[in-house]
């Protein structure tokens, strides 16, 4: 089998969220959350911030365009306290804040800015206390004023999810790092490169990895093998066509996915799997140019790395024409 460690590592630091990027995205949700935090009727609610979704968990990957803010409203509950209330309050201090940069959705603000013409976002979820986790509005605005508590709000628990995240890349290791985060970037931009705006989307992803893992049929001390099984194990979930289950709240996914769509994801991903279980049985180069294919390219170019002495085509070739022929074409690890 061809480890190929320093390809893959080349792969994690070209799809990684780093330098620039990672600095805007720093100041655009530490501003957003100043700026609710300072509000005196949210102080009375309570309010805490805190970062969530991918960019929290680490598991996001390049562009890396949006980050969500959690703004959790610690004095209330969904039992004394309404959807539209919250919402509208989050909402007016964001917009007396930043104007039409400021766009209303169906129960978050998103808040956009432009870093010298790189477009950035940040949403922020207002959220109260619903018994032992959080609730958030429903997506129907209709359902707001029902006079059943769980129409109105949603039951959620992201920081939950950051925890398991945290406890599950632990073991098995690559190295010295934990190899599930790392895997989850890679399946991530796999699903983003063929898939794209289909669904299911990336979390659901992450999660079919989370089991995966939890399952203990990850093993191996390399991302050739790790990754490999991987995508054997989210094709064979997928394959299934039901939903995956919420590791946090114990219950099936919502939005559950459409049939067709996983039908779709589980055709693809079969045959991405069986292309990297080729990858593991065959020499270096031929190894290089079908991982090459299963991660694809983002916007640095060809995401996974050629070794020297290979061509694009898995050809064993002179290193100086292995050169000539990648040329400037080669991605570079960082932007």
């Amino acid at each position: 089998m061809e480890r190929l460690e320093e390809q893959f590592e080349g792969a994690l630091a070209r799809i990684e969220v780093s330098g620039p990027k990672r600095d805007r995205a720093i100041k655009a949700h530490e501003e957003i959350r100043g700026v609710l935090e300072a509000d005196p009727k949210l102080q009375e609610w309570g309010i805490e911030t805190v970062l969530i979704g991918s960019y929290a968990r680490r598991t996001g990957i390049d562009p890396g365009k949006d980050v969500d803010v959690f703004v959790k409203l610690t004095k209330l509950t969904t039992e004394n306290a309404q959807p539209a209330t919250v919402y509208n309050r989050v909402r007016d201090v964001l917009v007396d804040h930043y104007g039409d940069r400021a766009k209303p959705q169906a129960r978050s603000i998103k808040v956009e800015f432009d870093f010298d013409g790189y477009g950035f976002s940040v949403d922020a979820v207002p959220a109260v206390r619903m018994r032992e986790r959080w609730g958030i509005p429903r997506r129907k605005t209709e359902l707001w004023e029902s006079p059943d508590v769980a129409e109105r709000w949603v039951e959620t628990d992201p920081e939950k999810l950051a925890e398991l995240t945290t406890e599950r890349n632990k073991s098995p290791k690559v190295g010295h790092q934990g190899a599930y985060v790392p895997t989850v970037k890679l399946v991530r931009q796999t699903r983003r490169h063929y898939l794209g705006a289909q669904k299911p989307g990336g979390l659901y992803f992450e999660i079919l990895t989370f089991w995966a893992y939890q399952s203990g049929a990850i093993t191996g001390d390399c991302f050739a093998e790790i990754l490999a099984q991987t995508l054997r194990a989210v094709a064979t979930q997928l394959a299934t066509g039901e939903a995956t289950t919420d590791p946090v709240l114990g219950r099936p996914y919502k939005p559950t996915p459409e049939r067709d769509d996983l039908a779709n994801a589980a055709e693809k991903f079969d045959e991405l799997a069986a292309k990297a279980e080729d990858a593991l049985r065959v020499d270096k180069c031929k190894a290089a140019a079908l991982w090459r294919e299963i991660l694809g390219k983002n916007a640095r170019g060809w995401v996974f790395g050629l070794p020297a002495g290979c061509d694009e085509q898995g050809n064993k070739v002179s290193v100086a024409g292995a050169v000539a022929a990648r040329g400037s074409r080669e991605a570079s690890p960082f932007a």
